[in-house]
């Protein structure tokens, strides 16, 4: 489902922008925001699927594998490259161009970055996904909400080596976190947290495993930090602290790689004791330790705020210029609550209806219309009750839409609340708009034909064209980058409309089209009418042939 999710629509009229005070749409992370909201069902892009349940092996690899752990890991090894004094490394998605390294041994990188790449797209990176992943993965197995910051940078090289290793001494750990800005007891404290899920593959690490009891559940001889290696619990310290601990990096037949024994009594236990004795304190701790650790990056880079679930929020809404010169406005409504009234409420039963105004300001009686639900919309969060809603509805281009309220309940009894995106009203334009008709897409080193149209009453077009976006491998790594090619579009004539022309263009993408290599697309179109700049973000990536 991770494609319906990527695949959105935001037609604005003013530039992307963040409140200080509130999330308002549309925003460049919205993206990211549905990704963090949508956990299955519906529109969700599959990541928390991934992990479902917590012990979850990579789709396709062998069992025993645990998906989480190893997302934690490739995050940790990723940030790891972090030096405070000079700002440089961190958590930027540089680690796809380091698996090949002695520090990173094994497949999970790989696999980690394979699953990741396909998710990145114009405005939401690698770096942001991998973090998202993991922000996803600990509180899908019953860890702490951490917050989570949009807005991380892709590296474009690999950074500087230094992850700690197993067989090194604690002089040489504690040096290590403190490059990366942790003193020695939140170095404990992170690796306690790391090591509270997954294992040591004895595939990997003959040096630490040896005669692990290999089954085809479990062929990389997978041992376990601990008993209860598929939820984010206090046993690891609670077993380090009993005597009872299965930790190989703790109890292995090899004392030089027990890292983990000489990590966790760095302090003479204090930290891993105070862990033990109370489950809320380490979920606490582990939660703004792992939030300071996905927060790591480079110098330079500054994080959006928070990112918290909008109440009610248009998901996949598009305005589409048809055929027959008329506009269709289509795409679903999301709601979100973290209430028990929320939880509670039959989405049949819950009324939904938008309200629009025309592009002049005016409203009229029937300038609405009312979403509907069907059991194909189930969807569900992690962090609430989550409903959407399905809207199409033909708009006139004479008097047009710029913008729009909803008026919602979670049940028919209750009274409507007019939901109004911070006062404003959810912004809507109806000058530049993606045609469906004649556009196509080409095929290896064929051109690709995009036509729109632009409303002709309102100025001069100084301007028009597409910037589109797609993935494309790099030297040296295994995920993928992003590439935007901009063409200027070129004017036809009229339309089916009187109230717009017709623009096209034509480019080479070689994106991968219906290929094994085929990723998501993305394409903005932008029109300078009248000396105004308006644009149709995140159109539908185009699946007709030319």
């Amino acid at each position: 489902m991770y494609l319906v999710s990527l695949i959105l629509n935001l037609l604005i009229l003013a530039p992307w922008h963040m409140s200080a005070n509130a999330y308002i749409w549309p925003s460049q992370y919205d993206i990211l925001e549905d990704a963090y909201v949508l956990s299955s069902g519906f529109g969700s892009d599959g990541t928390v699927d991934e992990v479902t349940p917590c012990s979850a092996t990579p789709a396709g690899n062998s069992p025993g594998r645990q998906n989480t752990a190893e997302w934690l890991r490739t995050a940790y090894h990723d940030m790891a490259t972090y030096n405070s004094a000079t700002g440089l490394g961190g958590l930027d998605g540089s680690i796809q161009f380091e698996t090949d390294r002695p520090e990173n041994i094994g497949t999970a990188m790989n696999t980690t970055v394979q699953f990741f790449g396909p998710l990145q797209s114009k405005r939401s990176s690698f770096a942001d996904r991998l973090a998202l992943g993991v922000v996803l993965a600990i509180k899908n197995c019953g860890g702490p909400t951490i917050p989570f910051r949009p807005g991380r940078i892709d590296a474009t090289e690999a950074g500087a080596p230094g992850v700690p290793q197993p067989e090194q001494s604690l002089e040489t750990h504690v040096a290590a976190f403190a490059r990366q800005g942790f003193n020695m007891t939140e170095m404990i404290g992170l690796v306690a947290c790391g090591h509270t899920v997954g294992g040591v593959h004895e595939v990997d690490f003959p040096q630490t495993v040896h005669g692990a009891i290999t089954t085809p559940d479990n062929p990389e001889g997978v041992v376990h930090f601990d008993d209860s290696f598929d939820v984010y619990d206090n046993h690891i310290a609670v077993q380090y602290i009993d005597g009872t601990n299965t930790d190989p990096l703790v109890v292995g037949f090899n004392t030089t790689t027990n890292s983990d024994a000489r990590i966790f009594s760095a302090d003479g236990n204090r930290t891993m004791q105070s862990f033990a004795a109370d489950p809320n304190f380490f979920l606490s701790r582990c939660g703004s330790l792992l939030e300071r650790m996905l927060n790591t990056v480079p110098a330079g880079v500054a994080l959006g705020d928070v990112i918290e679930p909008l109440e009610v929020k248009p998901h996949q809404l598009r305005l589409f210029f048809d055929n027959t010169g008329g506009l269709t406005l289509s795409g679903d409504i999301r709601i979100f609550g973290t209430t028990s009234i929320a939880a509670a409420a039959d989405p049949a039963d819950m009324p939904v209806t938008l309200v629009w105004t025309d592009r002049n300001g005016g409203k009229n009686s029937n300038y609405s219309t009312t979403a509907t639900w069907d059991d194909f919309m189930a969807a569900t969060s992690l962090w609430g009750a989550v409903q959407l809603f399905s809207i199409s509805t033909p708009i006139d281009p004479a008097t047009g839409i710029s913008s729009f309220v909803v008026d919602w309940a979670y049940n028919s009894q209750l009274p409507l609340t007019t939901s109004d995106n911070g006062g404003s009203g959810f912004p809507l334009q109806d000058v530049v708009l993606f045609q469906r008709t004649g556009s196509c897409h080409g095929t290896v080193d064929q051109n690709s034909t995009v036509n729109a149209v632009i409303r002709n009453d309102m100025g001069d077009v100084t301007s028009a064209y597409i910037e589109y976006t797609h993935s494309a491998t790099q030297i040296g790594s295994m995920a993928l980058k992003q590439v935007t090619i901009r063409a200027d579009f070129v004017h036809v004539g009229n339309s089916t409309s009187p109230f717009y022309d017709t623009y096209t263009t034509s480019f080479l993408s070689n994106d991968g089209f219906l290929t094994l290599n085929a990723d998501i697309v993305s394409f903005d179109l932008f029109a300078v009418v009248g000396g105004k700049t308006y644009s149709s973000l995140d159109n539908p990536q185009l699946f007709t042939g030319c």
